[in-house]
């Protein structure tokens, strides 16, 4: 039996948005491709899930369930993407969405600073869905004045005219550095 062109075409179209998202290496893929003419009757995405290198939702994302841009008749939030993908859970939505109200940053680049994913997969998730956001900054558009909260809200500013609080001794030489109210220690 040999491997019909239509299954190739498809595994390479898999194994293509796999390598772009930075989900395997050209290596890997290169790998997987020579396996399946050697099984035919396995798909890609089986092969790289057996190897380690994709998790089975991921690979059926990418492949069966690939939602094609155009089809999309709503916009959908980009964490529901990496939810689907199986490249994030709930409980790390949960993190993000919390820490969002915190610093004003996009889903995406907390989902990156948090060690979720890779900037290039957040970078393919982009071009593919969002195209219109790429080089947009990391920051949301946000109204200031809507957030009062000072210690939620990262765009009031300080007035550097203000006067600090005196301290009680300003001369006194600490054996230790001053610390934050949370136990950091501060270096000049």
């Amino acid at each position: 039996m040999t491997i019909g062109p239509t299954l190739i075409q498809n595994s390479h179209k898999i194994g293509e948005r796999l390598c772009a998202s930075d989900l395997i290496s050209a290596h890997q893929l290169e790998t997987a491709l020579y396996e399946q003419r050697l099984y035919e009757m396995m798909r890609l995405g089986e092969i790289l899930t057996l190897h380690g290198w994709v998790q089975q939702q991921t690979a059926d994302f990418f492949g069966d369930q690939w939602p094609y841009p155009d089809t999309q008749a709503d916009p959908v939030p980009i964490g529901s993407y990496l939810r689907r993908a199986g490249l994030i859970d709930r409980n790390m939505v949960d993190a993000i969405l919390a820490a969002q109200q915190k610093t004003g940053l996009r889903f995406g680049a907390l989902a990156v600073l948090n060690g979720y994913i890779r900037q290039a997969t957040l970078d393919f998730f982009v071009e593919q869905f969002y195209p219109e956001h790429i080089g947009e900054p990391p920051y949301m558009i946000v109204d200031p004045d809507s957030l009062t909260d000072v210690s939620v809200n990262p765009f009031i500013q300080f007035d550097p005219n203000e006067e600090m609080p005196a301290t009680s001794e300003p001369n006194q030489i600490d054996d230790c550095p001053p610390t934050s109210g949370n136990g950091v220690q501060w270096l000049d």
